[in-house]
């Protein structure tokens, strides 16, 4: 037997290709599937796939620390006019720990996953750098894993193309696949409206005003919009107009129009340092603001009780809260956290 480790497997296709290439290399492999939450129970479908690839699987029922940790903060974020990422608040809290949790009761060292992402070694600390398929890459989602996690994780697909695993699988016919590719908001099948009424009630309709507060219109509740949206927001002014930002406190959404649709800074808070061993003023990164952003340059202009103030080089689309902020240095993760 060669040497176990625990690979999260989703029973689709791309953690199934990481454990045949851990079976190749020799690996004895347990599969372990999370249930996440109801409307995205792949339980039978990762059982079959279990047993197509000759591998144990053990199931775990997540659901609790899943509603604690992504869904409650979630719809929090949205009735608050913040714009959350789901997946970043998974991954540490939920998904990760949960294969660790499994292989510290099994006495395992190692866990896989199927990310697109290289874990690496950046000036004496863990990181991430870019997968070899860019259109894939998951740096952005994993900035909040804690050093010792990614010391512990395998990721075989940070050299493999998307379009060669699909090759793969049409040469090798190993197995039939039924489940689609995973969704940002795994939960919300029906829709993050109704995620968000299933635990709370919906935020009221309130005013749509300029950068200087004058009321233009109103608007059917701050859940409906995020910061950069230009279409479908049932005003006609006349001319192009962005959100801007959301005021949960005044329940209004703040309107700009191209011109004037810019920000030089902004602030985040919830810092977890990866490659980057602490943050200080005076230090300069690339950080990306959304997942499918550009990274850009940036400078670190304060640090006070935990929330970063950070300068653009050039004005940029305004960042929306509740988004992540993901700073590169040298093109690997060096630390992330939360837009304020």
């Amino acid at each position: 037997m060669g040497e176990k480790i625990i690979l999260g497997l989703s029973g689709g296709m791309d953690s199934a290709y990481v454990a045949i290439q851990l079976l190749e290399a020799g690996y004895d492999v347990t599969g372990v599937y999370a249930l996440m939450h109801d409307s995205c129970d792949g339980t039978d479908e990762a059982k079959r796939l279990a047993r197509a690839l000759g591998i144990e699987l053990k199931t775990v029922d997540a659901r609790p620390s899943f509603e604690k940790e992504v869904v409650l903060p979630f719809v929090s974020d949205y009735v608050s006019g913040r714009t959350p990422n789901p997946c970043v608040m998974c991954n540490p809290a939920v998904k990760f720990k949960t294969l660790l949790d499994v292989a510290d009761s099994l006495g395992i060292e190692k866990i896989a996953t199927g990310h697109y992402a290289k874990p690496c070694i950046y000036n004496e600390r863990y990181s991430f750098a870019p997968s070899a398929d860019k259109t894939k890459d998951q740096c952005y989602f994993l900035y909040g894993l804690s050093q010792e996690t990614i010391k512990r994780t395998l990721m075989p697909l940070a050299q493999v193309l998307k379009n060669d695993i699909k090759q793969f699988f049409a040469v090798n016919n190993i197995y039939n696949f039924t489940k689609g590719e995973s969704t940002d908001i795994c939960f919300a099948a029906n829709g993050y409206r109704s995620v968000i009424a299933a635990h709370t009630e919906l935020p009221p309709d309130g005013d749509f005003v300029d950068t200087q507060g004058r009321v233009l219109g109103r608007h059917k509740g701050l859940h409906n919009y995020t910061v950069g949206q230009r279409k479908g927001l049932g005003i006609a002014l006349g001319k192009p107009a962005f959100v801007k930002s959301l005021d949960g406190a005044n329940n209004r959404v703040v309107l700009s129009f191209a011109e004037g649709f810019v920000a030089d800074a902004f602030k985040v808070r919830d810092i977890n340092c990866v490659a980057a061993s602490e943050v200080k003023a005076g230090d300069s990164y690339e950080v990306k603001v959304r997942y499918r952003a550009a990274a850009v340059k940036c400078t670190v202009e304060s640090v006070d009780k935990g929330v970063v103030t950070v300068s653009f080089a050039q004005p940029q689309k305004p960042p929306a809260a509740g988004q992540s902020a993901v700073f590169y240095i040298d093109g690997v993760v060096a630390f992330g956290g939360i837009i304020c």
